[in-house]
């Protein structure tokens, strides 16, 4: 038993790896600058050093500094080897070229920091271009938007926010013309949904009805598309844009999940499409705020490429502009109220699920219709409730404006079909 532990004694002692002698300088440079700057490579005549020995030296070299950073891994010095680095891959590229391991594992190495490096770094979509056009392999660029999205959820400016999803709409492209596994691109999805979910809370005004003229007339003729609903889903479907013919009563297709970048509304994943004709349809639509007009960009492999203006006939702004009541919760809302949708009397219902906890269902019924909204949710910053229903086919969204007795509603009822937006009012 004592030799066993004797043993185990000298293994532990033993360093990872034996360095070789012709390093010692560096090392000497490295633990000097460790000492005196709190990095690990502060000056540049371990440049020359390196160029000097050989190429397993220089790939022993790279190990070394792998142990410093697992040991001393400050912010400090992850900035600074972000910075040296990118000095060094040139030299082992030049000596050594990336078909041998030092090199590779240098810029493994520096995918590595890189990705430590952005939890620090400020939030910019030009730094994470550049570090994810760098990684070599698909682990380190899924290890990359990993460690972004996480960082992600923690961003509460609408500037952050927009350079997010700048990233995540350059990431899945780019991933899809290296012809990366599916999740990778899936993930700059998600970080797009989840960056527009959080930016429309704080960037009211954009739901509502566009009417829209398509420049070729022909096409438009053929399409019958005149007008396009923003809407406002929940948190599997975020912003839902659907193109419909009016006169028809026709939603032709639908983009779920769609991004928001400042004032520009664009496809992102997971297209619901109504004609099956058309093969993976692209929308991009920008709004001037100003003026409420839009010019727009719908693609389809049949059509082609089809520009389009518009103008905003109506938004949910005036929900948020009148004076909500806030400070409530769904659970008090809980009952039956009267309510007028456009001309017709109708019952809200707000009801929780027995079966779930926290989750709240509500209704529309009178004598002729039962219109069901599966989600319900509150933001009560803004006093603002919003009911969906199951297939992004209508919403409520409703502010509470008197308490004293009974909840007193006001807001809108939008029914994309009809591409139509009903005031509701208690009575």
């Amino acid at each position: 038993m004592k030799f066993i532990l004797i043993l185990i004694a000298l293994v532990i002692s033993i360093p990872a790896f034996c360095m070789n002698p012709k390093l010692e300088p560096a090392i000497k440079i490295v633990e000097s600058c460790l000492s005196e700057q709190g990095v690990l490579l502060c000056k540049d005549d371990i440049n020359e050093i390196l160029k000097s020995v050989s190429l397993d030296a220089r790939g022993e070299f790279v190990y070394y500094l792998k142990d410093k950073v697992f040991k001393n891994g400050t912010e400090q010095i992850i900035y600074n080897l972000y910075e040296k680095l990118q000095v060094l891959i040139p030299i082992y590229e030049k000596l050594d070229t990336c078909n041998v391991w030092s090199c590779r594992d240098l810029k493994i190495f520096f995918g590595d920091v890189s990705m430590s490096y952005v939890k620090f770094a400020p939030v910019t979509s030009a730094l994470y271009i550049s570090l994810y056009k760098s990684q070599p392999v698909q682990s380190g660029r899924y290890g990359l938007i990993s460690t972004i999205s996480e960082k992600s959820n923690s961003l509460s400016s609408l500037a952050e926010m927009d350079e997010m999803v700048k990233f995540a709409e350059f990431a899945k492209d780019y991933s899809k013309v290296l012809k990366d596994e599916y999740y990778l691109y899936q993930a700059c999805v998600s970080i797009i949904k989840k960056m527009t979910i959080a930016s429309i809370k704080l960037r009211p005004g954009h739901e509502g009805i566009y009417s829209i003229v398509f420049d070729d007339i022909e096409a438009s003729k053929e399409l019958g598309i005149d007008s396009v609903v923003v809407m406002e889903s929940n948190d599997r479907d975020a912003l839902v844009i659907s193109l419909v013919a009016r006169d028809s009563r026709l939603v032709k297709i639908s983009f779920k999940q769609s991004g928001l970048l400042g004032d520009t509304f664009f496809s992102n994943d997971d297209v619901y499409n109504n004609n099956q004709e058309i093969q993976l349809p692209y929308f991009k639509m920008k709004l001037d705020r100003t003026n409420n007009t839009v010019q727009g960009l719908f693609s389809t492999s049949r059509f082609g490429k089809l520009t389009f203006k518009g103008k905003l006939n109506k938004s949910n702004l005036s929900v948020f502009d009148q004076k909500n009541i806030t400070g409530f919760n769904l659970s008090d809302l809980v009952g039956r109220y009267k309510v007028k949708v456009g001309n017709y009397e109708m019952t809200l219902v707000f009801s929780k699920r027995a079966d779930e906890r926290g989750v709240y269902e509500g209704a529309l019924l009178n004598d002729n219709a039962l219109i069901s909204f599966s989600k319900v949710t509150l933001d009560s910053l803004k006093g603002i409730i919003s009911l969906v229903d199951t297939n992004n086919e209508r919403k409520l969204t409703l502010g509470v404006i008197n308490n004293s007795n009974s909840p007193i509603f006001k807001g809108q009822f939008l029914v994309i079909n009809q591409a139509k937006i009903l005031d509701v009012d208690s009575f």
